[in-house]
């Protein structure tokens, strides 16, 4: 069976850097970084260091309305995340199901061969996702989907890259909603092997 989740236990043992991108329009409204790991139960643990946010008015009208608006669009990045997770963390029989359905496609027209996946519906009717794995590893390279919210379509492309004598990580994820003319993207990075957490089973405490 191809490994499409390489390295994902493995990864249990880093900490690593992560920077969130929200842009409205064209124009960046929101970052934040930071420190990430996961914890002895498998999920994922993360502190903020630091964030920079658009100046909105805070008095009158204009102030309650900058308010709602930024409330609006925090509900609708929780979603696109959540969407987003859904398809990152598909549960084992989704992913077989998908494995047993695609179609596979040797592409030789890159510097580096690839095996391409595709399958529709994963998750909703009418959806689809894109694998490529490298020919020769079958680790992850990029994963595209098509998928929507509120109707609405969304696509998410996340391109993987690996450490040093290292698992395969999920270096950077764009996942755009062009209803609102939003685009989300996390970069993770600076990945350090965290020994001092890790016990003799490899789990994170």
């Amino acid at each position: 069976m191809l490994c499409l989740l390489d390295g994902a236990q493995a990864l249990r043992q880093y900490t690593w850097k992560s920077r969130t991108e929200v842009r409205k329009e064209g124009e960046v409204k929101n970052t934040k970084l930071f420190m990430s790991r996961y914890a002895a139960d498998g999920t994922q643990v993360q502190i903020l260091l630091e964030e920079d946010s658009a100046r909105l008015p805070k008095f009158g009208l204009r102030g309650m309305i900058a308010r709602k608006k930024k409330e609006e669009a925090a509900n609708l990045i929780q979603a696109l995340q959540q969407l987003a997770k859904s398809y990152g963390e598909l549960p084992p029989a989704k992913m077989q199901q998908f494995m047993s359905k695609a179609t596979v496609r040797l592409e030789q027209n890159r510097s580096q061969p690839m095996l391409r996946l595709e399958a529709t519906d994963v998750l909703q009717a009418n959806d689809s996702m894109i694998i490529w794995l490298d020919a020769s590893t079958r680790k992850q390279r990029r994963i595209e989907i098509n998928s929507s919210y509120d109707a609405n379509p969304v696509r998410i492309v996340s391109e993987f890259k690996d450490l040093p004598a290292g698992p395969t990580y999920m270096a950077r994820s764009v996942v755009d909603y062009p209803r609102e003319e939003v685009t989300l993207t996390v970069e993770n990075f600076d990945y350090q092997h965290d020994t001092q957490s890790v016990t003799t089973e490899g789990r994170l405490q």
